[in-house]
């Protein structure tokens, strides 16, 4: 059998991909097979079989052309834009920029207004307090209350010694 790659030499390495849409098989030879990773003899074949079969299972009108694909996983940037599902974790820094456009696409907001975790709160609480303690001296300075107006000039002195 000849390698489906450059279709001279014989094929030693036989790849079969299975999914839900069917299988494909792939047949390398020993050289073809050097180039995309699969090495032959003692050591390891540590490479993603996605990145293999991308721009084969696209077809053969694609074939010349790079479908980008994660170099981890293999899953292909078409494959996460049809399922919104990322392959694994260094997708996602893979196809950062597409990610976030998508999101950016559905909507989707990146600023957390959620609650926050009690070790953050202390640190939240400092940061906003001199603000709502200016508004609260300046309503004490208002209604003529000069020990309250005192006692948070003394606080915003405190915090912004804290803060500097």
């Amino acid at each position: 059998m000849k390698c489906d790659i450059c279709r001279r030499k014989s094929a030693v390495i036989f790849v079969q991909q299975v999914s839900r849409d069917g299988s494909i098989e792939l047949h390398l030879c020993e050289e073809c097979a050097r180039e995309r990773g699969f090495t032959t003899g003692e050591s390891k074949m540590d490479i993603s079989l996605g990145g293999i079969f991308s721009g084969i299972t696209e077809g053969s009108a694609d074939a010349g052309k790079l479908i980008p694909s994660c170099p981890q996983c293999g899953t292909a940037l078409s494959e996460i834009r049809k399922t919104g599902r990322a392959g694994c974790a260094e997708c996602y820094h893979a196809f950062q920029a597409e990610i976030i456009g998508i999101l950016r696409k559905d909507g989707i907001d990146f600023s957390y207004t959620g609650p926050l975790p009690a070790i953050h709160e202390a640190f939240q609480n400092e940061r906003v307090a001199p603000e709502n303690m200016r508004e609260e001296l300046r309503k004490a300075i208002e209604r003529e209350d000069y020990e309250l107006a005192a006692y948070y000039r003394d606080r915003i002195r405190a915090l912004g010694d804290k803060n500097d």
